[in-house]
């Protein structure tokens, strides 16, 4: 990576961090770049503008996100193994990028739909989990079952624990942020949707 290349990662790196707490208006193109280690003009120089900065830091993180997705999907597995690769994929993001969820909140409460090139990274996500429920259905490992449902179970239920579960430890003392709470509920998430995904059983 070079100097440039590494400028701009610093500068992204740094204001997912600043937006995720502060939100948008909050974190200053002066901080962002203090954090990155950067002069004041490396903002407009790499994006243009803060509001693209903003863009792109959403993009790349849906897009790592959809990435670990893909390739959890991807395994040559069956497909109920596939969809526990990709509850695991959506723990281990969340677990590589704290600040996600929060970031994630901020931006649907004040603004609704992300910048289109962070809105296509994010439709991956959907198409990917319904193209595996779809395969599970085709061979006979799942019933037939709305995958879009299915879909929307498995990922609100993942992404809902990663943005609660600091805030309900916080307020209510309950361990939700022990690493052995995450360990649990990834399993629950499994143990859920393989349920609902569970061919009927024939009359006895």
């Amino acid at each position: 990576m070079n100097h440039i290349d590494d400028t701009k990662q610093r500068l992204l790196d740094a204001s997912r961090k600043l937006f995720a707490d502060n939100g948008f208006d909050g974190a200053s193109v002066r901080a962002i770049t203090r954090r990155a280690g950067a002069n004041l003009g490396a903002v407009t120089y790499h994006f243009g503008s803060k509001e693209n900065l903003y863009a792109a830091v959403l993009e790349q993180l849906f897009a790592r996100l959809a990435d670990q997705v893909t390739a959890a999907a991807a395994q040559p597995h069956p497909a109920r193994l596939r969809l526990e690769a990709i509850v695991h994929a959506f723990f281990a993001f969340f677990e590589q990028y704290p600040e996600a969820p929060r970031l994630m909140i901020r931006h649907l409460a004040s603004a609704g739909a992300p910048p289109q090139a962070a809105a296509r990274q994010f439709r991956r996500l959907p198409e990917t989990i319904m193209a595996v429920v779809r395969q599970g259905q085709a061979g006979g490992e799942f019933r037939d079952v709305e995958p879009l449902l299915a879909t929307f179970t498995l990922a609100s239920q993942a992404v809902w624990f990663a943005v609660i579960r600091r805030t309900i430890a916080a307020m209510t003392g309950l361990p939700l942020d022990r690493p052995e709470m995450a360990a649990a509920m990834e399993r629950h998430i499994i143990d859920v949707v393989g349920r609902t995904l569970e061919p009927a059983k024939a009359p006895a």
